[in-house]
């Protein structure tokens, strides 16, 4: 049998060493899944969608080397007794870690303070992290989650300094509680003065249209995206008026890349019946010695180690251009997450604490 695999997955030759003469490679650009003649295992990523397509009975198995499902048509391959499966979850922490540097980012420029209030919209494996780590530095944060008894119990945005959106994409008639425009005219009008909202779930929760019509002299609203509409040709005008834009990269640490082709391997080795093989991990680290003046000014004036969390990622390094979208998505893999550094000679057991819950690894002395 076949593994097609999307040429951009990374570390496809560790994982797949054993199947190398099975694996062919392709272009998500490229890729004419009708034509494919052979009885194959398919291995795509986010960037491919099925919707529309004609799928061939000999596809055997769509595996996708990402955390997001809305670009697999599920109910056409259900329908087809075709089986499918997600890398669920393996990029919960790079997504965590890009919302925390661009907090940290927004903290020491002075745009928010710990003091301002917060909504963190959606407590799944992300959004429920990214809370609890920020009630945790003593935030003024809250959640909203339809689906949680214990957040808030309606989605006004209104008082809030910074919203961070953590939703799945759903239409009207998928969820009572569909998030398609989810924000829009009516919630950006309710938006406090120089409110923040990050956005890194999917470009459609967020109406482009709608930010764009939006007089910023009576609506001071600081978008920050790293998830657009109709990607990759996304919509210049509203990347201009972003406070700050990202290639759809925020789950694209190393780390997260690595373990969503890791556990994708594993998905088809599943499904081959076999058992998945023990691999080396080849995951690079990166080791400080610890910063004891610079962490305790940090925490502070901002309640959180800024410039230890910016030195590691800063979102400000992934600014693009509209027309470098894809090229830059496809070949973004060597941005270094909190879980890879390694930090030494931290002596306090509360700093060693601090460093931990925020995904950093310390060397114990």
């Amino acid at each position: 049998m076949k593994i097609l695999i999307d040429k951009n997955i990374p570390y496809v030759e560790h994982f797949f060493s054993d199947y190398i003469n099975q694996i062919e490679y392709f272009s998500d650009m490229d890729l004419e899944i009708e034509k494919v003649k052979e009885d194959s295992i398919v291995l795509i990523r986010s960037t491919y969608k099925t919707h529309g397509k004609k799928i061939p009975k000999n596809i055997k198995f769509i595996c996708s080397a990402s955390t997001g499902e809305d670009h697999i048509d599920k109910e056409k391959l259900n329908q087809m007794r075709i089986p499918y499966a997600f890398s669920s979850g393996a990029n919960a922490i790079a997504v965590r870690e890009y919302v925390f540097s661009t907090i940290a980012l927004m903290l020491q420029e002075k745009k928010f303070d710990k003091t301002q209030p917060a909504l963190i919209m959606g407590c799944g494996n992300i959004g429920e992290g990214i809370y609890q780590a920020l009630k945790y530095f003593g935030f003024n944060v809250s959640s909203y989650d339809p689906y949680k008894l214990s957040t808030n119990h309606n989605e006004d945005i209104q008082g809030y300094a910074l919203i961070s959106l953590h939703v799945p994409l759903t239409t009207a008639s998928e969820s009572k509680h569909f998030t398609e425009n989810l924000i829009s005219a009516s919630k950006f009008e309710r938006c406090d003065d120089g409110a923040i909202i990050i956005n890194t779930s999917r470009g459609g929760v967020v109406s482009e249209e709608d930010f764009l019509e939006l007089d910023d002299q009576a609506n001071n609203i600081q978008m920050i995206s790293d998830v657009f509409k109709n990607e990759p040709q996304i919509n210049e005008n509203f990347l201009e008026k972003n406070l700050l834009g990202t290639p759809h990269i925020a789950g694209h640490s190393q780390f997260a890349r690595y373990h969503m082709t890791k556990m994708a391997y594993e998905n088809v080795v599943n499904f081959l019946g076999k058992i998945p093989l023990e691999k080396e991990d080849i995951l690079e680290s990166k080791i400080l010695a610890f910063d004891k003046k610079s962490f305790d000014k940090d925490m502070k004036e901002f309640g959180l180690p800024v410039s230890l969390m910016l030195d590691t990622y800063n979102p400000k390094l992934d600014i693009f251009e509209s027309a470098n979208f894809k090229k830059i998505r496809d070949n973004y893999n060597e941005r270094i997450g909190y879980s890879q550094v390694v930090i030494n000679n931290c002596k306090s057991k509360h700093d060693r604490s601090v460093l931990k819950e925020l995904g950093f690894k310390v060397q114990e002395s």
